[in-house]
Order: structure tokens, then C-alpha cells, then sequence
């Protein structure tokens, strides 16, 4: 047996309590950062079916993507599909503010669900950074997008 004095055995125990607080405390709390949910447009488990716009449709005929009418501008609607079903989203902290207006609106359709999900597109507060927020309608999470993800995915024309 080691022979300490009453202050060391102390000071053994206070470093011991406070291991043991870390590992019952602290181990678990990283674990569940890694275990955060991903944000995303659509559940990885869901298969997109179509993606409404203002005047546009994106839709899947057969294996094939298509965008309905066809736009003025070469865009791969494979490519926008992708975007959509994949895009991972960055959550953010806004004030409530009830006068905002979405500059653009998405309706995503998803098999074997009837009601879509509806994205809304803003302008971020200080509209000088060339940002966006994202909003599922209903929820009250905003996801910040920059401008090149805001025009990909709503097919908007952004000044960057």
C-alpha cells in the first residue's frame, strides 16, 4: 500500500471524483454531438417526386429529370434533382420578425406522401452579404443559404 499523508490521499480523491465526473459527464455529451442530425431539404429516406416553383416544374418522367416548361437558360434538371435530395443545410439563430416577405417558394413533392413540403426562401436580414434564409413552412428553423445555393436550388437570378 502507498503510504501518503491524509492531504495527498485528498488530493487523490478530488482528482479521482473529477475524472469520474468527465467520464460520466462530459463522454456522453461529445457523443451526442456526433450524433446531431443532419439538416436537409428532404429526409435522406424519402425519394423526391417533383419540385414546384413559381413557373416551373421539376420532374421526374421515368429515370429521367425534367424541367416543365423548359427554361430559357441551359440548367440540368439531374443536377437540380441531386441538389435537392442532397443539399445539407445550416441551421441559424433569427429574431421572430413577422414582416418578412419570401422572395421565392419551392413545393416539394416526396413518394408516398401526400402533402408537400414547402420551403420559403428571404432575404437575410442584412441583405449586403449576399445571403438567404430557408424556412419549411410551418417550422421555425431557419437555414442559412448562400447566394449561389439560393439560385441553384429556387432558380433565381442573385447579385453576389
Amino acid at each position: 500500500m502507498l503510504k501518503l499523508s491524509r492531504r495527498n490521499w485528498n488530493n487523490v480523491l478530488i482528482f479521482a471524483v473529477l475524472i469520474l465526473m468527465f467520464v460520466l459527464y462530459g463522454i456522453p455529451q461529445r457523443l451526442a454531438q456526433f450524433n446531431t442530425p443532419e439538416h436537409r431539404l428532404i429526409p435522406a429516406d424519402s425519394e423526391l417526386l417533383m419540385v414546384a416553383f413559381a413557373n416551373t416544374r421539376l420532374v421526374k418522367a421515368g429515370p429521367v429529370w425534367q424541367l416543365q416548361p423548359p427554361l430559357g437558360k441551359p440548367l440540368d434538371a439531374a443536377q437540380l434533382a441531386v441538389a435537392w435530395q442532397h443539399s445539407l443545410l445550416t441551421p441559424v439563430e433569427v429574431s421572430a420578425d413577422k414582416s418578412r416577405v419570401p422572395v421565392a417558394q419551392a413545393s416539394v413533392q416526396l413518394v408516398g406522401q401526400t402533402a408537400p413540403l414547402i420551403w420559403l426562401l428571404y432575404p437575410a436580414p442584412d441583405t449586403g452579404n449576399g445571403r438567404y434564409l430557408l424556412q419549411q413552412a410551418g417550422q421555425r428553423q431557419f437555414y442559412q443559404l448562400s447566394a449561389a445555393q439560393a439560385a441553384q436550388l429556387f432558380l433565381i437570378d442573385t447579385v453576389e
